[in-house]
């Protein structure tokens, strides 16, 4: 009869060594997939700001491209537009308000410091609904507020327009005055008796553009001028 071969086990020793490289290997994979969860989780994170951020940015450009001329009354009575620019920011009505959609608003878009070199793009809105908006000067009640950019660089804002309404009338009446409109960093409605045909918002590297749409009646615009 043949004899059996010998058969032989795994040792302690031998059970205990395997064990402990597959305790090593499983925690450098546990931690290497904790690594990537949390980078992949920041990144995401990122991106959902960032989306979250224009989104904000594409509501307050709809507002701005509605713009609407509205005509009130200085503290002398004379009649303007309700319109203020500066470089830092911007007050207007809009017929696209943010939080109160299908109604008229005063809104207010302006820059605030977020640190040294950077600042934050902020949207204020006041409802007109059962509000008589006639004087410039007129308190109104800014409800809601949203920060719509955070950090940016070298936020500011200009004006593309006419410098007066005689300038504006001149050059339709003159084509070779060579007359043209020009770009402010300031732009005050009430005083020139005219809206701006753009606004340019410069953040950092970029630049929005807004054109605003021409609504404001010529003999309105005629009647003001005959007023200065």
């Amino acid at each position: 009869m043949g004899t059996h071969g010998q058969v032989r086990g795994f040792t302690l020793i031998e059970m205990l060594i395997a064990i402990a490289i597959f305790a090593l290997v499983a925690g450098v994979a546990s931690y290497g997939y904790s690594l990537f969860s949390r980078h992949w989780e920041g990144r995401l994170g990122s991106f959902e700001r960032a989306q979250s951020q224009y989104q904000r940015l594409d509501l307050v450009v709809a507002a701005l491209e509605n713009t609407l001329p509205y005509v009130v009354r200085d503290e002398a009575g004379r009649p303007g537009f309700y319109f203020l620019g500066r470089e830092e920011g911007l007050t207007l009505v809009t017929m696209s308000p943010v939080f109160s959609p299908g109604d008229l608003a005063v809104i207010r878009v302006f820059r605030e410091s977020a640190g040294p070199d950077s600042w934050n793009l902020l949207y204020e809105e006041a409802p007109l609904k059962g509000v008589q908006l006639r004087q410039s000067s007129q308190t109104l009640p800014f409800q809601r507020r949203m920060i719509v950019l955070h950090d940016v660089p070298d936020l500011s804002f200009a004006y593309f327009g006419w410098r007066s309404v005689s300038q504006m009338l001149e050059a339709a009446d003159a084509a070779e005055s060579g007359l043209k409109p020009e770009w402010f960093s300031e732009f005050d409605g009430l005083a020139r008796r005219l809206h701006p045909q753009r606004i340019a918002v410069r953040l950092g590297q970029t630049e929005a553009m807004v054109f605003v749409p021409d609504r404001a009646d010529v003999s309105i615009r005629r009647y003001v001028a005959g007023d200065e």
